[in-house]
């Protein structure tokens, strides 16, 4: 969970500045452990402070972490109906095809309004016309994300969080690095239309597969969004980072 962030940076010191702890004990460095025991006495108040938001998300995902939170909650049906992801793929191939820059975010069990700035609420029918009405350049909601709903586009526009891992290539701009964002704080699966290369790839649970080929794209994304255990595990793999 915290590889590749400031959280695990974080831990390495913590951990290092234990065993110079111990090293200091052990010859006797009476000024050095004076000064790291006072550290350590002010160091939980401070770690509360620095990762506030990390510690908010962590029990705001309480619930999917705990069977027994899980078991009490309502539980939500997720995924889209085939009609709604056939016209998401259409318009995906669609807009890769004449080099459009996309962001789709389709939400699943968990709600993705805390994790993002919301844009325009539209509440509509997904059609492909629309859809790649709201991509267009001409268009003002074109450079944010749009977010499926309940078999709906519920809003376009919407701005996602870019991820802070250090384990995504150097050639990815911030549309990759927000889907990646967005699949690190919750369950939703964003696909991603790159502007420059055409490319179309498929975010989910802080990975991203890229270069994946029409086939792939479609099999992996019902894979992940139908409701379908047992397709999951005959979709070939793509290249994960």
């Amino acid at each position: 969970y915290v590889r590749g962030t400031k959280v695990a940076v974080v831990l390495q010191a913590i951990v290092l500045l234990s065993v110079f702890y111990f090293i200091c004990q052990y010859f006797k460095l009476i000024t050095l452990v004076f000064i790291l025991e006072k550290i350590f006495l002010v160091g939980p108040i401070a770690l509360l402070i620095i990762f506030a938001p990390e510690i908010r998300e962590a029990l705001t995902r309480g619930g999917e972490l705990s069977p027994l939170i899980a078991w009490f909650a309502p539980k939500q049906e997720s995924g889209v109906q085939a009609t709604v992801l056939d016209t998401i793929i259409d318009t995906v191939l669609g807009l890769a095809e004449k080099n459009l820059g996309a962001l789709f975010v389709i939400e699943m069990k968990e709600v993705v309004d805390n994790h993002l700035v919301p844009g325009t609420t539209l509440e509509a029918l997904p059609s492909k016309r629309l859809l790649m009405g709201l991509f267009d350049g001409h268009n003002p909601l074109h450079d944010g994300a749009v977010m499926i709903r309940n078999e709906r586009i519920h809003s376009a526009g919407n701005i996602l969080p870019v991820s802070e891992s250090t384990f995504l290539d150097d050639d990815l701009g911030t549309r990759h690095r927000a889907a990646v964002g967005l699949t690190e704080r919750c369950d939703a699966v964003v696909v991603v239309v790159s502007e420059e290369r055409g490319e179309v790839s498929i975010a989910y649970n802080g990975r991203l597969a890229r270069w994946l080929v029409k086939e792939q794209f479609v099999e992996q994304l019902k894979a992940l969004v139908e409701a379908n255990e047992n397709y999951v595990s005959i979709v070939p793999k793509a290249r994960l980072i």
